[in-house]
């Protein structure tokens, strides 16, 4: 199973994302990450826990609730769904999409984890291009077209940072 760990970890990011999505709007935030969470054990699992993986999942949260609840907090996102959403803070659904994406950058994008600039081309477009979805199917509001200029920044920032740790990591693990 382990040789087709790129395919499952694809898949399984793409149904996780859009159940996150659209189970707002269903009206069950929680839903999708439940399922992401089974998602993400299923893939450490297969990679027998691996320290590295653990430890890439939880900064991407990390990041996550600092990036997504500071466009929440300074109103550049309306997040829907779950109590989180209420206070300002990056919902549930939000931060397992997290948790599952950076799954998808350890094995389905490793063969752009050396280079910064395509990572973050696909940061600067994929960011606002994903939370576009997100506003499409409901569960989210973006307050202007200025808003999607800071989700490039940010997004164009953080997949080349996660990527230097992820590359630092194995560095660490090679000596």
């Amino acid at each position: 199973m382990i040789k087709h760990i790129k395919i499952y970890d694809f898949i399984g990011f793409k149904i996780c994302w859009l159940l996150c999505a659209f189970c707002t709007q269903w009206g069950q935030p929680y839903l999708g990450p439940i399922i992401t969470l089974i998602f993400i054990l299923g893939h450490l699992f297969i990679v027998e826990f691996k320290i590295r993986d653990i430890k890439i999942i939880l900064l991407a949260i990390l990041c996550g609730i600092i990036i997504d609840s500071s466009f929440s907090f300074f109103n550049i996102i309306t997040y829907r769904g779950g109590i989180l959403a209420n206070y300002n803070l990056a919902p549930f659904w939000i931060l397992s999409m997290w948790g599952g994406f950076s799954l998808t950058m350890l094995y389905t994008l490793d063969s752009i984890k050396e280079k910064y600039f395509i990572s973050t081309l696909l940061g600067v477009f994929g960011g606002p291009l994903s939370y576009s979805a997100g506003v499409e199917i409901g569960s989210l509001n973006i307050h202007s077209n200025s808003s999607y200029i800071f989700l490039a920044i940010a997004w164009g920032a953080i997949i080349p940072l996660l990527f230097l740790y992820i590359n630092k990591l194995e560095k660490q693990s090679n000596n």
